[in-house]
């Protein structure tokens, strides 16, 4: 792919137009307040009910569902931009007039959206000491989306017909202690909206929001997600992605890992780049969304006179798609495949993007919203009971497990336990613990006719009968019982002779099988099927079970049913550093790799361990990206078991099969030699892939992560199967005991545990109700409707305000009127908001309080309007800014007068909106500002 396009950023040229400026001030800020009976109601995630859409279609929930909606629309080559962006910190107009500039440059050169990273108005905080210089700015350089400075960028997303999206600080009504750290999304006709991360990290300044926002564009739905929502969070790109979004934006400030690993004195990007790419590559190719990624670059945060900024971002903007193998990037790549970093600059999509929307989010697909809504409610009960939710193993106890890299011989259940056994045998000898087979290992796992002998064509004459003399599936005539004390012969005869080997080996043994339920087959679909099972044999000999709850190809739809209940199952053999017993969840193939929801559930519950029997034709890359996410992410070691060697029946050269029944029910072969199977056919080597034991890289060789791959993840060699040069001694062959094909590891699971900022279980838990409801007939809330956002308290007070500010502004002091702005602006951000619902309506009663007492506090001027500008100090030397509208003259900009970091924010947004509003309505004042440049 060629290297994308770099559009420099320009620093020459005047930037304000302050008569247009002022027309869009007025146009904006002196809104008609609208009667709070629908016409910008909003609507969050608390919703529990499908029919209530209380928000505007375009910037909100309701995009999702308005009538002829846009959804898998084409980007054209060169229309998105990201931009690698490097703020002066703590000086907003220096860092609005680098935005203007990209923006000029990007709508000459096509663009039609461009996304700055996240706090690129601002620069970088992570404090919470409010004492600090850092805290103080963060807070005090926030905007509201009717704030000059974000007007003035939206006023160039309205003159350019173009989307601008970019990170902010983001005032609460009422908390001068914390801000939101937001999102701002101007739209091309220059509407702002505010997405509030959901899971701050970066210290007590930043308050948690509680709303995903979607945009409406002309090419699909728009999703906004910041830095570690993104990363960190999985449920928000899953509610987009069930709700048709086809587009990620994600502002972003993430640096993990871009440190000096050899020593030149310069940061060195293998370690961070691992980490990004294993983020976006995994959801992208999990969710089917087109990532628009936009990170800052260089030296940000406070820093006093003479020492070194404490940051140090390495940029690495992207655009890119998800793909099996990795990810596809239009933007951001190098020609080396690596990601460009160090260098400022804005980058656009250097060929046509289509939009499209993942099937994992999909009813149809077993994706349950109706299971996750409950796994999240039992979550948010035990936060809202004191519980941190937050795990440590802390402890070197851990257990020796073993991946068996192994393929069934299709439908002889008894060669494959002769086979398992051996392992068995093999594992004990080698003092393992925990030992994992792949899905369905029993039986095989392809599936085909099975209407009379048309599946009857194993080598093994009894099986051959069974099949032949039945039409269901033959995963559906062998299955078997599972669950069941030592001893019990209710159980079926395969997981008799496993559990009676966990328990010779004091081992913990989990292996693949379809599992027949109490009563018999479940009909569905006119189809006897059972449920494609893992069986979890315990040292003391009894046997469990987990049924798979997100099924794959056929046998979703010929031969098995889903599971409902999660499986954690106690280790009380080896203990955390408090003596608590190790927890390990159970999950099988698409389980994982597809459906975050239960390693996540998992893991909040305690557990450090995930055992994942799966059958994947998944390669190297897919299966550490999907899998490896729940150690870095989640705090999960994990003993991923898949199918190795070819799968179903034996063909010829021509694709016939080898064996099958004759007349008289008798097997016969044709004597041909084996060419393949009858999984994927002659030829093909579907699970040529690998097994994985993986857990944290806890500083193994002295460093925090591989420094010769970047990755944070210890592998210790696993996965050999996923080539032919590391297979080399391994046998890939059906029913095949080879000692080569078992690896193993003691697992070091000192540093699992799970542990995330600010992770709000009842949000997810409402969020998921809200898509159960909307998409599952039948379902029954957990919370119910809410209702929209009661803007009824702001009407008087704002309607008050403009009369004062748009007309009697020269009846009061410049000072009392300076006080009334800022107030102003939050109640109006409030009265246009499309985002919030009820829930958010204590901030309407403060906004409308403080905007009362605003205006009960405005102090007469005795002198008339001369008085009513923008304080008793006037400008030492230049010209004034008439009522004409005319910009004749400029004077020292406050922004330059230094301080603990430049005067940027709440004093300044203040004078500027005064002149804006009073020039608008004819009254003479000064107006003192000059271009500062870095």
């Amino acid at each position: 792919m060629k290297r994308p396009m770099i559009i420099a950023s320009s620093q020459e040229g005047s930037r304000h137009d302050w008569q247009s400026l002022r027309a869009r001030g007025r146009r904006l800020l002196l809104k008609t307040v609208a009667v709070a009976s629908g016409v910008a109601l909003s609507m969050t995630m608390t919703l529990g009910a499908a029919g209530s859409a209380y928000a505007d279609p375009y910037t909100s929930d309701a995009a999702a569902h308005t009538d002829g909606v846009v959804v898998n629309g084409t980007i054209p080559a060169g229309q998105l931009s990201v931009v690698n962006f490097h703020p002066v910190w703590g000086n907003k107009q220096v860092n609005k007039e680098s935005m203007l500039d990209y923006i000029d440059e990007a709508s000459a050169a096509g663009v039609r959206m461009i996304v700055f990273p996240e706090m690129a108005l601002t620069g970088y905080v992570s404090s919470s000491d409010p004492n600090s210089p850092a805290y103080r700015m963060a807070v005090s350089q926030a905007e509201t989306t009717e704030s000059p400075i974000t007007l003035e960028l939206a006023s160039a997303a309205d003159k350019y017909d173009m989307w601008v999206i970019f990170g902010t600080p983001e005032r609460i009504p009422g908390d001068s202690e914390h801000a939101y750290n937001s999102a701002f999304a101007a739209s091309p006709d220059g509407t702002v909206t505010a997405y509030q991360k959901i899971s701050p990290v970066e210290g007590s300044w930043a308050t948690p929001g509680s709303t995903p926002v979607i945009l409406q564009t002309q090419w699909g739905l728009v999703g906004l997600s910041i830095c570690y929502d993104t990363y960190a969070m999985p449920e928000i790109e899953r509610y987009y992605a069930a709700q048709g979004v086809s587009l990620l934006v994600n502002p972003t400030a993430t640096s993990r890992s871009y440190t000096d690993i050899d020593g030149d004195g310069v940061a060195d990007a293998i370690g961070w780049e691992w980490y990004y790419r294993n983020r976006l590559e995994s959801i992208a190719s999990r969710d089917g969304l087109t990532i628009a990624s936009a990170d800052l670059v260089g030296a940000d945060g406070y820093a006093a006179d003479g020492e070194a900024q404490p940051y140090d971002f390495p940029g690495g903007s992207v655009i890119m798609q998800g793909a099996f193998d990795g990810g596809v990037y239009y933007a951001g790549e190098n020609q080396d495949g690596t990601l460009l970093t160090g260098e400022a600059g804005a980058l656009t999509n250097n060929a046509d993007l289509r939009l499209s929307v993942g099937s994992t989010t999909q009813i149809a697909n077993d994706f349950h919203p109706d299971y996750y809504a409950k796994w999240y409610d039992e979550l948010a009960d035990m936060q809202e009971s004191g519980d941190s939710l937050s795990y440590y193993y802390g402890s070197d106890d851990g257990p020796t497990a073993a991946v068996a890299n192994v393929s069934a011989v299709w439908g002889d259940k008894q060669a494959n336990v002769d086979m398992m056994l051996q392992y068995v045998d093999y594992a004990a000898s080698q003092d393992v613990d925990i030992l994992v087979f792949p899905e369905t290992i029993l039986t095989g796992y392809d599936s085909t006719d099975p209407v009379g002998a048309n599946d009857a064509h194993t080598a093994n004459a009894e099986v051959n009968r069974e099949l032949a003399s039945s039409d269901d599936y033959m995963q559906v005539v062998l299955a078997e019982k599972i669950v069941g004390p030592a001893g019990d012969t209710s159980r079926g005869e395969s997981v008799q002779q496993l559990a009676s080997a966990a328990q010779q080996y004091d081992m913990y043994i989990i292996f693949g099988m379809p599992e027949m339920p109490e009563g018999g087959p479940i009909v569905e679909d006119g189809a006897d099927k059972v449920y494609n099972s893992a069986a979890i044999c315990f040292p003391d000999g009894h046997t469990e079970s987990f049924q798979k709850m997100h099924r794959a190809g056929s046998e979703e739809t010929v031969w098995s049913v889903a599971g409902s209940t999660p499986v954690m199952i106690e280790m009380p053999e080896w203990a955390d550093s408090e003596g608590n017993p190790l927890k390990a969840g159970v999950e099988i193939c698409r389980d994982g790799h597809f459906y975050p929801e239960l390693g996540r559930y998992y893991a909040a519950e305690g557990a450090s361990l995930l055992l994942h029997p799966t059958a994947t034709t998944g390669n190297a890359w897919y299966r550490e990206s999907r899998m490896g996410s729940y150690t870095d992410r989640d705090g999960l070691a994990v003993v991923s078991t898949n199918v190795w060697g070819p799968d179903g029946y034996p063909l010829d050269a021509d694709g016939n099969p080898i064996y099958s029944v004759d007349e008289s029910g008798e097997t016969v072969s044709s004597n041909k030699e084996v060419a393949g199977y009858n999984y994927y056919g002659v030829g093909a080597d579907p699970f040529r892939t690998s097994s994985l034991i993986i857990t944290p890289w806890s500083g193994r060789n002295g460093t925090s992560f591989d420094y010769a791959t970047g990755s944070a993840l210890d592998t210790s060699g696993t996965g050999r199967g996923a080539s032919e040069a590391t297979s080399v001694d391994m046998t890939f062959a059906q029913g095949a005991y080879d000692p080569d094909n078992l690896e193993f590891r003691t697992m070091n699971l000192s540093d699992t545990g799970f542990g995330l900022t600010n992770f709000q279980a009842r949000l997810y838990s409402r969020m998921y109700d809200t898509l159960a409801a909307r998409y599952i007939p039948g379902y029954v809330s957990l919370y119910g409707a809410m209702s929209a956002l009661d803007k009824t308290p702001l009407s008087e007070p704002i309607a008050e305000a403009r009369t004062v500010l748009d007309g009697e502004s020269g009846s009061y002091t410049g000072d009392s009127l300076a006080a009334l702005v800022p107030v102003y602006e939050e109640a109006l951000s409030l009265q246009e908001n499309t985002t919030f619902s009820s829930e958010q309506n204590g901030l309407v009663v403060v906004a409308a309080e403080r905007l009362a007492d605003a205006l009960d506090a405005l102090v007469s001027a005795d002198g008339g309007q001369g008085d009513a500008g923008v304080g008793s100090d006037a400008p030492e030397s230049g010209d004034i800014t008439g009522a004409d509208g005319d910009d004749v003259g400029a004077t020292a900009s406050a922004a330059e007068t230094g301080g603990a970091f430049a005067r940027s924010g709440s004093d300044i947004i203040a004078v500027v909106v005064t002149v804006i509003v009073l020039a608008g309505a004819g009254a003479g004042v000064w107006l003192g500002r000059r271009r500062v440049r870095r």
